[in-house]
C-alpha cells in the first residue's frame, strides 16, 4: 500500500513541475509575440508619418511639385483624407494630421510605390506599378 501512495505523490510532483515549465514557456512565447506586434505597429506608424511628410512637402512646394514614395512591406493600410491620415494595423488605428485641410484626393494606400503630385493645389496620389 505505501508503495502505491509514494508513486502517486511522485507522479503529482512531476506533473506539477511539468506544468510550471510549460507555463513558463507559454509566457515567454507570448512576450515575444507581443514585442513583434509592437514592432510591426511602430513600422506602420512610421509609414504613415512618411506619407504625412510627403503630402506636406508636396503641398508646401506648390503646384507641379511631386514626390515618389515607397512604403515598406507590412500588414497595414493608410487612409488619406483632408486634414487627416489614418493608419490601420490589425485592431489599432493611428491618426496623423497633415497641413492641407482641403484639396487632398482621398486614397487608400497599401505597401508599395506611389507618386504624390500637387496639381494646382490638389494633392493627388497615384500608385506606381
Amino acid at each position: 500500500m505505501d508503495d502505491k501512495g509514494v508513486l502517486s505523490t511522485d507522479l503529482l510532483f512531476a506533473t506539477l513541475i511539468v506544468i510550471l515549465i510549460v507555463a513558463g514557456m507559454v509566457s515567454l512565447v507570448e512576450s515575444e509575440l507581443s514585442k513583434t506586434q509592437i514592432g510591426e505597429l511602430g513600422k506602420a506608424r512610421m509609414a504613415g508619418e512618411r506619407v504625412a511628410e510627403a503630402i506636406n512637402t508636396v503641398y508646401v512646394n506648390g503646384p507641379g511639385y511631386e514626390v515618389n514614395l515607397t512604403l515598406p512591406p507590412g500588414t497595414y493600410t493608410i487612409n488619406v483624407n483632408n486634414g487627416m491620415i489614418t493608419v490601420n494595423y490589425e485592431n489599432y488605428k493611428i491618426n496623423l494630421t497633415i497641413i492641407p485641410r482641403t484639396g487632398v484626393t482621398p486614397a487608400d494606400l497599401d505597401p508599395g510605390s506611389y507618386n504624390l503630385r500637387n496639381d494646382n493645389g490638389t494633392i493627388k496620389t497615384t500608385k506606381i506599378t
